[in-house]
């Protein structure tokens, strides 16, 4: 997760952790590079429910280089990210061989939503897996939603684009299962009901993981939908069964 700051306004270590230690259910455990100068990224180590996360990119050291974002979730219009810096939130290395799983995301983007609030400055977050850049109020609104049992987050965490075929597909959903979902053409015309079909599955999808064989299903007005590999296992088609 990536959280982006005007311009001169990405946070020292001093304020990361003040902001840290006046959060609720978090500590702060270690500080992260050299504390001064130097071209490694700086930052600290947060703790919370027996999980770590390096917050990384403090200032005055290097900022963290952002990736182009293809999806804007309530961000104002003049949040331009080549004209931005950014904050680096990620799973500390003890949790590395987990760090796709469904309870680090989820108590990652919980720390997140913590601090959000809190940090001056701060203009949108990034999740490159999907292509999101969120502005700070949908972020902490819909994690927050989250992580009091509600539905995962998939516009947010996933986003659906055309093909230009006709497919509509998802985008961040391999990053929990491996896979992503092509909606079939017939099904995509109506982009707004497919989107809604897609979210429904992502939050499916998100809890099962991968699709191994065919599958049929019923759609969310009763009809007959079919899940199917394809030969690669990289994607999921969606069609009338």
């Amino acid at each position: 997760m990536l959280l982006l700051f005007a311009h001169e306004r990405r946070p020292s270590i001093d304020v990361l952790r003040q902001v840290a230690a006046e959060t609720e259910r978090l500590a702060v455990t270690s500080e992260l590079g050299p504390a001064e100068g130097g071209a490694a990224l700086t930052g600290i180590e947060v703790l919370r429910d027996g999980m770590s996360y390096d917050l990384v990119g403090s200032a005055p050291g290097p900022g963290i280089v952002l990736p182009t974002m293809r999806y804007r979730l309530g961000v104002p219009k003049d949040v331009i990210e080549s004209r931005k810096v950014a904050l680096a939130l990620q799973p500390g290395p003890h949790l590395a061989a987990g760090a796709r799983t469904v309870p680090v995301v989820r108590t990652m983007m919980g720390v997140a939503a913590m601090i959000a609030p809190h940090l001056p400055g701060l203009r949108a977050l990034a999740w490159p897996p999907a292509g999101t850049l969120i502005g700070p109020e949908f972020f902490v609104s819909s994690m927050t939603a989250w992580l009091a049992g509600g539905a995962f987050p998939a516009l947010g965490l996933t986003a659906f684009a055309a093909d230009g075929q006709g497919w509509l597909g998802s985008e961040g959903l391999a990053y929990f299962t491996g896979q992503e979902l092509r909606i079939a053409p017939e099904l995509a015309e109506d982009r707004a009901a497919a989107t809604r079909l897609g979210i429904r599955l992502v939050n499916q999808l998100v809890g099962r993981g991968r699709v191994k064989a065919r599958e049929g299903i019923i759609g969310p007005v009763g009809d007959r939908l079919v899940l199917e590999p394809s030969a690669d296992g990289r994607y999921v088609a969606i069609r009338r069964g």
